[in-house]
């Protein structure tokens, strides 16, 4: 399989595809790699709604009730939360496959970066956090990354970090996000 991204030139790189090998263009491009594609004129919108509605059912998450936010307000986790161990593996599946969401999902980041610090040796609580992030992909499930044309780019950057928050290394976590134009 072949994706071919640009303007104009790629019906020229078509051509010549198709006089050294056999090929067939099957038109835009819709889903791939568990990431769903709407194309229109001068807009790209990539989202992956199925994945995530498939990672809810995973994960027995399917018909919980949504939350506005992917982490509870003054969340602090530790190692040495109290509670009982977690299957690690277990654990570990869902924040790859929340990882992989991350794709098309800024917005969970940061939540996802707090519950992966305890892969190792998962606790209660840390899986009770995992809750909240699932909750909210449930209420957003059709939220993606809309890119568009303008005429004017322009390259914005943000930064935050929450100063020595983590309880247990009193280390920081900084995050920045850049947007270019009308994509992340």
């Amino acid at each position: 399989d072949l994706i071919i991204t640009g303007n104009l030139s790629t019906e020229l790189f078509k051509s010549a595809m198709k006089k050294e090998f056999e090929m067939t263009d099957i038109g835009l491009m819709h889903y791939f790699l568990g990431i769903e594609v709407q194309q229109s004129k001068g807009e790209v919108f990539i989202s992956q709604e199925k994945y995530a509605s498939d990672v809810l059912k995973r994960f027995n998450m399917l018909n919980c009730k949504p939350t506005p936010t992917p982490v509870a307000i003054g969340l602090k986790l530790s190692k040495e939360d109290e509670g009982s161990f977690v299957d690690p593996t277990f654990f570990k599946r869902l924040v790859e496959s929340l990882m992989y969401l991350m794709a098309t999902r800024p917005d969970i980041m940061y939540g996802v970066s707090l519950i992966s610090r305890f892969m190792e040796s998962p606790k209660d609580s840390h899986w009770q956090a995992r809750k909240i992030i699932l909750r909210y992909v449930h209420g957003t499930r059709n939220h993606g990354i809309l890119y568009s044309s303008l005429d004017d780019f322009k390259l914005i950057g943000y930064t935050d970090s929450d100063s020595a928050r983590s309880i247990d290394d009193r280390k920081s976590t900084s995050s920045y996000t850049f947007h270019f134009g009308t994509g992340v």
